[in-house]
């Protein structure tokens, strides 16, 4: 596959060291480019405008007017087809479900493998939901 055919990914992360890390590891692999990263909601809802990326992987937590779900739920109103995603250290499903509620096609913990949410995203490009077993062990399943 050329590189130049990965899906382009956006980060909406308030730790840098977390988006470095991440961009990193997305980007050693075929199928996925993170081409932009954001701070917080604000310069993420920016970002996404100007880029118009396949996706969008949000922090739960951001500082700022907008958490995560928040953003989840305005990028999916202003792009329908973006596929958005959450990165969450919270197990509790009220949050899995307050993301699906809100748009987002996966809801990964932040203690899962790279290799998770790179599942996460594939699926996600073909239609499917995808929320960490963890989260799905706390409520049986999500709609």
């Amino acid at each position: 596959m050329l590189r130049d055919n990965r899906k382009r990914i956006v980060l909406v992360e308030d730790h840098q060291l977390m988006r470095q890390g991440l961009e990193r590891l997305i980007n050693l692999g075929d199928e996925f480019i993170v081409c932009e990263e954001a701070g917080d909601a604000a310069e993420g809802m920016e970002v996404v405008r100007e880029i118009r990326p396949d996706a969008v992987i949000v922090d739960v937590n951001l500082p700022g007017g907008l958490d995560g779900i928040e953003l989840t739920e305005k990028l999916s109103r202003e792009f329908s087809e973006l596929v958005v995603l959450i990165l969450s250290a919270h197990e509790e499903s009220e949050y899995a479900r307050r993301a699906a509620n809100a748009g987002a096609m996966a809801y990964v913990l932040k203690k899962e493998a790279v290799e998770t949410l790179c599942t996460a995203l594939r699926n996600a490009f073909n239609g499917k939901r995808t929320f960490s077993d963890d989260v799905l062990r706390e409520t049986g399943h999500l709609q």
